[in-house]
């Protein structure tokens, strides 16, 4: 089992990845002095698949579980899902002291990472991600929020976990979406960093196939860049982009994950906003041909090209766009180098945009 830091002072943590690590999650807990009471929130699916095996780990060693399981799709992200799930650990009398176990994907992740941060003025949170994008990305780092109607993550805070604990072997039931959706962030860290492009581009398809081998160290080398950019800055106030270089391919993903109403799953739309934001890179000649063709030929690798029938231009443009007619876009200077780049004019990215959605 490999231990991956994440430094803040007296709010670290650690993440814990290995490949067949269950068995060893109840002395993990023991050991971060985290029980013996834990509600688990999760969703339907992973009840079904996954949370027999893990209560069967908890309920052995001594640890009394309150399930909490919600349906499984974006909706759920939610302040009435939130009271809901609030409103079950008050009838259970669950103690503040006591943590709530995030147990799912991504969604999973911000509701009950939103519930930990506000129940109670604040409640410990462990995270145990069961799908690639949750175990890459969103389980690290303390963000949690809801959406508000249809804008994502209107409502959250920062709220770090006790720990991360990642088994890779959650996902080898991942239906073919939810790899994809991983791929989404992985290839965002590709593009951020020379040695992590190299190993996917080597290992794509090992990916693909969920070799169990090349996803934990996949999973390792996402985690410890990440982790690298956390302790350095934890909420994105670096000039010199810092945490915000995560958000590659995710202004554009954001706002088509939005205007689909969720039906595009959240790595899908980061994997569109990836190839939309490099075709601005090579338009505002940002990029050189030779890091836009080898990024290209990479992207094009993963074969995912949804139809949008749900976009409009103008409501594109609103979203990204606002009130203040301003718009930042993290862009690719090559492989493992990205520009803020803050002046682009409106017109400009309306062109481009046509351009890229004619592309699509």
């Amino acid at each position: 089992m490999r231990t991956i830091p994440i430094e803040l002072g007296d709010r670290s943590y650690p993440i814990y990845l290995g490949t067949g690590i269950l068995s060893g999650l109840s002395e993990i807990i023991s050991r971060h002095r985290a029980g013996p009471s834990i509600a688990i929130v999760t969703d339907r699916n992973v009840a079904r698949v996954h949370l027999p095996l893990l209560l069967d780990s908890l309920q052995g060693n001594g640890f009394k579980i309150l399930s909490i399981v919600v349906p499984p799709n974006e909706r759920q992200k939610s302040l009435s899902t939130a009271e809901t799930v609030v409103a079950k650990l008050l009838r259970n009398g669950h103690s503040p002291n006591a943590p709530i176990v995030a147990f799912g994907g991504g969604v999973v992740g911000d509701l009950a990472g939103f519930v930990a941060a506000t129940y109670r003025r604040g409640t410990p949170l462990i995270h145990i991600p069961t799908t690639l994008l949750a175990q890459v990305e969103s389980s690290i780092g303390g963000k949690v929020a809801v959406n508000q109607a249809f804008v994502k993550n209107a409502i959250g805070a920062y709220h770090q976990p006790r720990f991360v604990f990642s088994d890779p072997e959650f996902l080898l039931t991942l239906p073919g979406r939810e790899v994809v959706c991983g791929l989404g962030e992985i290839l965002k860290y590709a593009m951020l960093d020379e040695q992590i492009f190299s190993f996917i581009d080597v290992h794509l398809d090992s990916i693909l196939g969920l070799d169990r081998g090349i996803l934990e160290e996949t999973i390792a080398r996402c985690n410890a860049f990440k982790a690298r950019l956390i302790s350095e800055d934890e909420r994105e106030t670096s000039r010199e982009g810092g945490r915000m270089v995560l958000n590659l391919g995710h202004r554009i993903g954001h706002a088509l994950e939005q205007l689909s109403k969720f039906e595009l799953h959240h790595g899908e739309a980061v994997l569109i906003g990836l190839r939309w934001e490099l075709l601005f890179a090579k338009e505002l000649q940002v990029i050189t041909q030779h890091d836009f063709e080898r990024i290209s030929a990479l992207l094009r690798r993963v074969e995912f090209r949804p139809e949008l029938k749900f976009l409009r231009m103008k409501a594109l443009m609103t979203v990204l766009f606002g009130r203040n007619g301003k718009a930042r876009f993290i862009l690719p200077e090559s492989v493992g180098k990205v520009r803020v780049v803050d002046s682009v004019a409106s017109p400009l990215v309306e062109s481009l945009l046509k351009k890229s959605a004619q592309n699509h």
